[in-house]
């Protein structure tokens, strides 16, 4: 029989956020940690009128175990919530507590974890996950920004799973895709149009419809639209002009993650989206190839 405890690895905005969603749902969470000495975490879920008081927010409703990730106990659900380009190093950490029985959601933008995920544990059973849900990370504090709208689905054609109940109950707006990759494929197109745009020239999305980047923001649509049509998805391809649009519009006023890690001085995720899309045609992209350039020198040089 099956245990109702589910794994948290990588938690950062939408690992805390997932953590009390599942709990919500009933599941016991147990989150991943490099320190054998940290028995618990407390992750606070608030709103924004939380981010200076904390108010209403109790620290009991909000604490939760730790498990090492030297324990040699079998892991039987685990959510990976790490970047996608750190996917496979992160999972490799933990790789002699995986097994044939292990459900494993991997929810992160871009594509490339799913083979890195695969070579390191293709004896567990593969989900893939993408949500529109935001949050917001002070410190202890999570303040997610509209409830969004998440996705789930296998990487093997396969029924939905009896454990997904619990997702029902606890995550927002959830609905289960047999087709993920094209949902996945398709994010990741809308991505690749907006994300290194706004981090190349430090604007909000919006600002891509302007007359300054208007014409840039085209010529990259076009380009990835070409890849999709190599991937055979043709419906995508002719769909991105407007779903690029509806999307900058819908989030004019957001600073995409892309800058944000910019701006941070992180590393982003153009291997991933914009290097992904690259390795899959053999076309020339002349405007696709010089962005992934100009963003790995945006990023800080590697140890």
């Amino acid at each position: 029989m099956t245990s109702n405890i589910w794994h948290i690895l990588g938690v950062g905005s939408i690992g805390g956020l997932f953590a009390h969603r599942l709990a919500s749902g009933g599941v016991t969470i147990k989150l991943l940690s490099r320190d054998s000495e940290v028995a618990s975490r407390i992750l606070k879920l608030g709103s924004a009128a939380d981010a200076t008081g904390h108010s209403g927010i109790h620290d009991a409703d909000s604490r939760f175990g730790c498990d090492w990730i030297g324990n040699t106990t079998a892991i039987e659900h685990l959510l990976i919530t790490t970047k996608s380009w750190g996917a496979g190093d992160a999972l490799t950490s933990i790789r002699h507590r995986l097994n044939s029985e292990t459900v494993l959601v991997a929810m992160m933008n871009g594509m490339q974890h799913v083979a890195d995920i695969q070579a390191i544990a293709p004896q567990c059973q593969l989900f893939l996950a993408t949500t529109t849900a935001g949050c917001h990370r002070t410190r202890d504090l999570w303040i997610p920004s509209g409830s969004g709208k998440t996705m789930i689905g296998p990487n093997q054609p396969q029924r939905e799973p009896k454990w997904l109940k619990c997702w029902h109950r606890g995550v927002p707006d959830l609905s289960w895709h047999t087709d993920i990759h094209a949902c996945l494929i398709g994010k990741v197109a809308i991505n690749a149009c907006i994300n290194p745009l706004t981090a190349i020239y430090g604007v909000v999305n919006g600002d891509l419809l302007e007359p300054a980047l208007i014409e840039k923001t085209e010529a990259i649509i076009s380009e990835v639209a070409q890849v999709l049509e190599d991937l055979g998805y043709g419906q995508l391809a002719s769909e991105l002009p407007h779903r690029v649009r509806e999307v900058i519009e819908d989030t004019a006023s957001n600073t995409s993650s892309m800058l944000s890690d910019v701006q941070h001085g992180q590393r982003t995720e153009a291997d991933t989206i914009v290097g992904w899309l690259l390795t899959q045609t053999e076309r020339k992209l002349p405007r696709l190839s010089s962005i992934a350039t100009r963003l790995k020198s945006l990023e800080p040089n590697p140890i």
